[in-house]
C-alpha cells in the first residue's frame, strides 16, 4: 500500500518488498488544487516576482474531468483563513495558471528513453489541467531556476548525486534492484542550486514512469482519457503536499498484461477508419499503439500480447515489398513498445515472438513438427529480431489456427520447447536462460498435458489458463511451488469459442474476478497475469479492476468492489456521482454476467414462473432509469464518457432482454391463441431496431470518434461463432380477424358452435382457456378449467390470471366468487381486440377472513386445506372457472428464527445463515456482489487445507417445514446447493464440501467432476475442464442436488424446525443459495434463476 512518510521510512531500510501497495484508485492524496486566494500566501511571493521556475506557455484547455479520490485536500474558494494560510505554506507548486508558470523537470540524460517519454507526457498532463506547459532539462538547470521536479531511476547519476540525507538515501538505495517500485517526496535543496524540489525516484524505468503517472492521475488525468473520453477539468493550480509522500513497493504480480484479441470487427474496423487504412493495409500501427501503451502504463500494466487475427505487430509499418528485412530488424511497433517501456510477448499459441499471420505470409509447409527445420528458421528470425527489446518469449507449440497440435504428446511438446531454448541460447550467446523471459501457456489441451505430468523447464514460467469463462483451471500445485520461473494466469473477459462467443459488451462479475485471482495469488501463481480484453471497449472498467488486483492485491481485499466502483465513478464522472454510479455498476456486474448477452434468448427467463421475466426487465429498467437521470445532470463534457461507460451498457442490456422476452411472449401467446402475440412480435421488432439505434448513437459521439467500435454482432446466433449479421429471432403473429375456436375433440357439455373472443391463461401453466391447447392438462384434450397452484400464508401472496384478446372484437369481463376471503385486483375489465390492452388479474387471500371451522375446510394433520372459485364471465359468453386452493399450516413458534416453507419449498440466500462457526482460523466469509443474486460465501483463507467432513467450519440454515412424512408428495426432499462455476484448480484434487440435513450423517460432496470434456461426446476439444462445463458456464452456476430420504426420520413426523448444514472442507467453492424442495419447485418446472428467497422470520 501507499504509506505515510514516517511509516515508509521505518521499513524502507529493511526491504521495499514488504511494502504493500495501492494503485491509482484509492491512494492517499498528495496532490492539491490551491485557489488563487491561497496562492496569495507570502510563501509564494516567488511566483509573483518571476523567479524560480521559468515561465509556462499555452492557453487553458477546458475540453476535458478531474480525478478526485477519497481524501482530497479541500481548498475554499473564499478568502483564506489562517488555517488555509498554514496549509498553503505546505504546498509545493507544480503549475499555476494565474502566474503563467509551471515547475520544470530535471532528468538524467542517461536514463532510459521510456522515462523521458513519460516525462514529456507528464508535462502535457499538467498543461491539460492548468494550461501551463513546463520545460524539461537534462542533467542541469539554467541559472535562475531554483525549484524543479527531479525525475530519475534510483541507479541514475542524477538521483545518486542528490544532496545526502540519511533517511532519504537509505530509502533510495533500498529501491535499487527492486522491480517497478517508486518513491515521491518533497525535499529542500535536493541538488546544488535548487531551494526545493519534488523528487520522483523509481527503482527502474517503469517504477519511475508509474510514479509520474500516479501524480498525473491525482491531477485529474484518467488512464482512459483517450479511450473512454474521460474529461479533464481545468484547475487554477496544481501543488504537492510537502508533508506527505507517496511510495510503492514491488507489485503483487511481476508481469501484468493485456491481450488484444478477437479484434474483428470492432477495434480493427475503428482503427482502419480512424487512420484511413485501405482494407489490405494493417490497421494497427504506431498511431494507435502510442495511445494504447500510454494507457497501459497509466494502468500500471507492463506486458502486452499483440493483436493476432490479421496483424503482424513486428512487421506492420515496414516495407516488405521485397520480403522481410535481412538481417532481421524490429518494426516500428516493436521499437515503440520498447521505447515506451512495454514488455512484448505473443499469444499462447504463437511461439518465439512471431505472429500466426507471419507464418501465413512468410512460412512454408505445414505447421507441425514434421516441418521442424523450417519452423526452427522461422523462430530464429523472431528471436534475433527481438534481441535488445524487452521480451517474454512464448514457448511450446499448438496446432495451426489455435487448435490442438497434430500428433501431440507430452514428449513431443517437451522436445519442441527444448529446441526453442537451443535457439535462444544461440541467439543470446548464453547457456543461462534464466535472464531470458520465457513462458509456456497451459491452454486447453496443453493444460491436460500438464495434469498428466508435462515437464516444464525451470527457467520457463508456467502460464495456466482459465477455462475462457473466468474460472481458473489450475494454479501452481503445492508440490511444484519451487518452480524457479514461477507461474501465472491467462484470464478472459472476452472469448471466441465454445459454447458461445462473448465479445459484444461487458458481462463481467467483478467479485468473481477478485475471488478467482485471490486463488491465484494464494497459490503463488503471480509471475504473470494477462487479460484477454478483445477490443477493449466497453471493457475498460473490468480491465482496470483486473490490473489493480495484479498491481496490488493487498489494496483490494475481499469486498472492495464497492470501494473500487465508487472511486472509479468519482474519477471518471465527478465525486458527486460516486455513490450512485458505483451502485449502478455494482448491480450491473451482477445482472449482466448471469448469462452472457450472446446466450440469452427467448427461452432463458420463465414467462410463467415466479414473475421471473418481469423481475429481470424491472431490474434492467431501474438501472437504465437511474443511469439516465445521472446522464441528464452531467456537464456536457462528461456525457460522452458516461454514455459509453455506463448508460449505453445498461440501456443496451435492458433492450436486449426486452427483445428476447418479447420474442418469447410472441411465441407463447401465439400457441395460446392470444392476439397479444402480435403486440409482442412488434415490440421485439422495435427492440431490434432500438439495438441498432443505440449502436449508432455511440458511433456518432464526438464527431464519430468511435465509429465501428460496437459493430460486434450479438443477436440470433446459429452456432457458437458469431453470426455475420444480427437478425431478429423468430416471432409469431396470429390472424387478428379470426376468433378462437374450441378445438377438436369438443369437450362434453360444450356448445359446439361457440367461438371465443377472450383467452384466459394462468400463472405456472402453459395452457389457455376456453378450449384445448395440448397443455391444458396431462391428457391434452377435454381438459377441465384451470386450477392455480395453492396459496399459503408464507409463499408468494398472489397468483395471476391473464384475460387476453382472442378474436376480432372488443370484449368485457367480470369476475365473481362466492368466497369472501378470495380477493382479486379487479373484478371487471375491458379487453381490446388487438391484444394491446390485455388485463392481468391478481388473485390473493384475506387470511383473516378464512374460517378454519368451515365444513368446506379439510384437515390433514395440522394443515387446513380448502378451495375457492373465481368465475370469469365474458360478454362473448365465455365462462371459465378458476379454482384457487389454499393451504393453512400452523404458524411457527415465536421463538423460531429462520426461513419458512411456502409454496412447497424453502429458498435461502447464502448470506442469510443462522449460524457461522469457524475452526482453526478457517471460516465462511461473504463475497459481496458475487454470483447471480446477492452474494456468495467461501471458506477463507484459501489454502491447501482439507478438512474431514464434519470437522471443519460450517454454516447452518434453520428452516421451518409445514410438510411432514404424511403430507410430502414423495418420501424424500431435494436439497440443492447452488455454487459458483469454479473448477478443480489444484492438479489431481477435487474440491469438496459437506452437506447435512438435521442430525443425519454429513455427506461428502465433490461437486466438480474430474473427467475432461474431451472425453465427452459433445463437440469441442476443450481440454482439462469438467464434463458438466458447457451447462455450468452458460448458466454461471453449478447446482449440487442431494436427495434426502425423510420417510424414517423422526424429525419429519411433524411440522418443525430443520437445519441444513454446509461443512467447509476445501477452499474455492462459493455457495450462493440453498433450495429445499418439498415438491413445489419441481412441480412448477423451469426457471433460470429459481424461486425468490423464502420468507425469513
Amino acid at each position: 500500500m501507499y504509506m505515510a512518510k514516517q511509516a515508509f521510512l521505518a521499513c524502507a531500510v529493511i526491504s521495499l518488498v514488504g511494502v504493500g501497495s495501492v494503485s491509482g484508485l484509492g491512494e492517499e492524496r498528495v496532490i492539491a488544487f490551491p485557489t488563487h486566494e491561497q496562492l496569495g500566501h507570502p510563501s509564494f511571493e516567488w511566483l509573483r516576482t518571476g523567479s524560480g521556475t521559468g515561465t509556462g506557455t499555452g492557453q487553458e484547455d477546458s475540453h476535458q474531468a478531474v480525478f478526485d479520490t477519497t481524501t482530497e485536500l479541500h481548498w475554499s474558494s473564499s478568502s483564506s483563513s489562517d488555517d488555509d494560510d498554514e496549509d498553503a505554506s505546505n504546498l509545493f507548486i507544480l503549475s499555476s495558471s494565474l502566474h503563467h508558470r509551471a515547475t520544470p523537470l530535471l532528468l538524467d540524460s542517461k536514463d532510459d528513453q521510456a522515462i523521458h517519454v513519460a516525462a514529456q507526457t507528464f508535462i502535457e498532463d499538467m498543461y491539460k489541467v492548468t494550461g501551463q506547459r513546463a520545460k524539461s532539462y537534462n542533467d542541469s538547470l539554467p541559472r535562475g531556476i531554483d525549484r524543479a521536479v527531479v525525475v530519475g531511476s534510483a541507479s541514475s547519476g542524477l538521483i545518486r548525486g542528490l544532496k545526502p540525507r540519511k533517511a532519504e538515501d537509505e530509502l533510495r538505495r533500498g529501491l535499487e534492484g527492486k522491480w517497478e517500485s517508486f518513491d515521491v517526496r518533497w525535499q529542500d535543496e535536493p541538488v546544488k542550486g535548487l531551494k526545493e524540489g519534488l523528487v520522483v525516484v523509481g527503482s527502474d524505468r517503469r517504477g519511475t514512469i508509474y510514479a509520474l503517472y500516479t501524480l498525473s492521475e491525482q491531477m485529474g488525468i484518467s488512464p482512459f482519457h483517450f479511450w473512454s473520453d474521460s474529461p479533464i477539468r481545468p484547475k487554477p493550480a496544481i501543488a504537492f503536499d510537502r508533508l506527505k509522500s507517496i511510495s510503492h513497493g514491488e507489485p503483487t504480480v511481476k508481469y501484468r498484461g493485456l491481450f488484444i484479441n478477437d479484434e474483428h470487427p470492432a477495434l480493427w474496423g475503428w482503427a482502419q477508419q480512424r487512420w484511413g487504412r485501405m482494407p489490405w493495409e494493417p490497421a494497427f500501427q504506431t498511431e494507435m499503439y502510442e495511445q494504447w501503451f500510454e494507457m497501459m502504463l497509466r494502468l500500471k500494466s507492463n506486458y502486452f500480447w499483440r493483436a493476432m487475427w490479421a496483424s503482424m505487430f513486428d512487421v506492420d509499418g515496414l516495407d516488405i515489398s521485397s520480403g522481410l528485412p535481412q538481417p532481421p530488424r524490429p518494426g516500428p511497433n516493436q521499437v515503440l513498445a520498447n521505447r515506451m517501456g512495454i514488455v512484448m510477448g505473443t499469444s499462447h499459441h504463437e511461439p518465439m515472438s512471431r505472429n500466426k499471420p507471419e507464418w501465413d505470409s512468410f512460412g512454408s509447409g505445414s505447421w507441425d513438427w514434421t516441418n521442424n527445420q523450417t519452423l526452427k528458421r522461422f523462430w530464429e528470425y523472431g528471436a534475433v529480431r527481438a534481441k535488445g527489446m524487452e521480451t517474454l518469449f512464448t514457448m511450446g507449440m499448438r496446432g495451426d489456427g489455435d487448435r490442438p497440435l497434430t500428433g501431440a504428446s507430452n514428449q513431443l511438446v517437451q522436445n519442441i520447447t527444448l529446441a526453442q531454448q537451443e535457439i535462444l541460447k544461440e541467439v543470446y550467446d548464453t547457456d543461462d536462460l534464466s535472464k531470458i523471459g520465457q513462458v509456456w501457456c497451459m491452454y486447453k489441451e496443453v493444460g491436460g498435458y500438464y495434469v498428466n505430468g508435462l515437464e516444464v523447464p525451470e527457467d520457463v514460467t508456467v502460464l495456466f489458463a482459465d477455462d475462457n469463462w473466468g474460472n481458473i483451471n489450475s494454479v501452481l500445485p503445492p508440490e511444484r511451488q519451487g518452480h524457479k520461473a514461477g507461474a501465472g494466469i491467462y484470464y478472459h473477459v472476452d472469448y471466441v469459442g465454445y459454447p458461445r462467443d462473448y465479445k459484444w459488451t461487458n458481462t463481467i462479475n467483478l467479485a468473481k474476478t477478485w475471488e478467482q485471482m485471490n486463488i491465484a495469488r494464494s497459490f503463488n501463481t503471480t509471475q504473470i497475469w494477462i487479460l484477454n480484453i478483445g477490443s477493449l471497449k466497453p471493457l475498460e472498467m473490468p480491465s482496470e479492476w483486473f490490473l489493480n488486483l495484479a498491481y496490488d492485491s493487498d489494496a483490494w481485499p475481499r469486498n472492495s468492489v464497492d470501494r473500487f466502483l465508487k472511486q472509479w465513478a468519482g474519477r471518471e464522472f465527478g465525486e458527486e456521482w460516486s455513490e450512485e454510479v458505483g451502485d449502478i455498476m455494482a448491480r450491473y456486474s451482477v445482472y449482466a454476467p448471469r448469462r452472457k448477452a450472446e446466450i440469452v434468448n427467448s427461452d432463458t427467463f420463465s414467462l410463467i414462473n415466479y414473475g421471473e421475466a418481469e423481475r429481470i426487465l424491472a431490474e434492467w429498467d431501474d438501472l437504465t432509469h437511474r443511469a439516465g437521470k445521472v446522464y441528464d445532470r452531467l456537464p456536457d463534457d462528461t456525457k460522452p464518457a458516461f454514455f459509453q461507460s455506463v448508460y449505453m451498457l445498461c440501456a443496451a442490456q435492458a433492450n436486449l432482454n426486452r427483445l428476447h422476452i418479447a420474442v418469447g411472449r410472441s411465441n407463447l401467446y401465439a400457441f395460446q391463441a392470444r392476439t397479444a402475440a402480435n403486440v409482442f412480435a412488434k415490440e421485439a421488432i422495435e427492440a431490434f431496431y432500438q439495438d441498432a439505434n443505440l449502436t449508432e448513437t455511440f458511433h456518432s459521439l464526438l464527431n464519430r470518434k468511435w465509429d465501428h467500435m460496437w459493430d460486434q454482432t450479438h443477436i440470433q446466433y446459429f452456432a457458437n461463432l458469431e453470426p455475420i449479421r444480427d437478425s431478429l429471432p423468430p416471432v409469431r403473429f396470429v390472424n387478428p380477424y379470426q376468433p378462437s375456436r374450441p378445438g377438436i375433440p369438443i369437450k362434453e357439455h360444450s356448445v359446439a358452435g361457440h367461438v371465443a373472443y377472450i383467452r384466459l391463461t394462468v400463472e405456472n401453466l402453459y395452457g389457455a382457456w376456453p378450449g384445448d391447447t395440448g397443455f391444458n392438462c396431462e391428457q391434452g384434450y377435454k381438459c377441465p378449467d384451470p386450477t392455480v397452484f395453492p396459496l399459503d400464508p408464507y409463499g408468494a401472496q398472489t397468483r395471476w390470471v391473464d384475460v387476453g384478446a382472442g378474436g376480432p372484437r372488443n370484449t368485457s369481463f367480470k369476475v365473481r366468487s362466492a368466497e369472501k376471503w378470495l380477493k382479486v385486483s379487479q373484478d371487471r375489465g375491458k379487453v381490446r381486440w388487438d391484444g394491446s390492452e390485455d388485463v392481468r388479474v391478481y388473485i390473493s387471500v384475506d387470511w383473516n377472513k378464512v374460517n378454519v371451522d368451515s365444513p368446506l375446510m379439510k384437515k390433514e394433520g395440522e394443515i387446513f386445506k380448502t378451495k375457492g372459485h373465481l368465475l370469469f364471465q365474458g360478454d362473448d359468453h365465455t365462462n371459465v372457472t378458476v379454482t384457487v386452493p389454499i393451504v393453512i399450516p400452523p404458524s411457527p413458534p415465536a421463538a423460531f428464527h429462520g426461513h419458512v416453507q411456502g409454496d412447497g419449498y424453502v429458498v435461502m440466500e447464502a448470506k442469510h445463515f443462522s449460524r457461522n462457526s469457524s475452526v482453526e482460523g478457517y471460516a465462511y466469509e461473504e463475497i459481496e456482489w458475487y454470483g447471480r443474486t446477492i452474494s456468495g460465501l467461501e471458506m477463507f483463507p484459501v489454502s491447501t487445507k482439507n478438512f474431514t467432513v464434519g470437522q471443519g467450519p460450517k454454516i447452518e440454515y434453520d428452516f421451518w417445514s409445514h410438510d411432514t412424512i404424511e403430507t410430502l408428495p414423495e418420501d424424500h426432499v431435494e436439497v440443492t446447493v447452488q455454487i459458483g462455476p469454479s473448477n478443480n484448480f489444484i492438479v489431481g484434487k477435487q474440491l469438496s464440501l459437506g452437506l447435512q440435513v438435521d442430525d443425519m450423517e454429513a455427506e461428502e460432496i465433490h461437486p466438480i467432476p474430474l473427467g475432461d470434456l474431451g472425453e465427452d461426446k459433445r463437440k469441442g476439444e476443450i481440454g482439462a475442464v469438467p464434463t458438466d462445463w458447457f451447462d455450468v458456464v452458460m448458466n454461471e452456476i453449478r447446482n449440487v442436488t442431494l436427495s434426502v430420504p425423510v420417510k424414517d426420520q423422526h424429525s419429519w413426523k411433524e411440522a418443525g424446525n430443520h437445519t441444513v448444514t454446509i461443512w467447509g472442507m476445501s477452499a474455492g467453492l462459493v455457495v450462493e443459495r440453498i433450495w429445499v424442495d418439498m415438491g413445489g419447485i419441481k412441480e412448477r418446472g423451469y426457471s433460470y434463476l429459481g424461486p425468490p428467497e423464502s420468507l425469513r422470520v
